[in-house]
């Protein structure tokens, strides 16, 4: 027998938008002394994996 993945229905409040809420500080790191880097959870997942490429080598 195969298996097949439940579908649940769900609704959402009407008022729910979620690109209504702005964007939060998620963390901040200083990069040198003069250089502070701040990342807000909106971050696109590539945009941070680049991010953290360049600032932690």
């Amino acid at each position: 027998m195969t298996s097949k993945p439940d579908v649940v229905q769900i609704k959402m409040d009407k008022s729910f938008n979620p690109q209504a809420s702005s964007p939060t500080k998620a963390f901040q790191v200083s990069v040198d002394d003069n250089k502070t880097v701040i990342v807000y959870n909106r971050i696109q997942g590539y945009i941070l994996d680049s991010l953290i490429k360049a600032v932690f080598k």
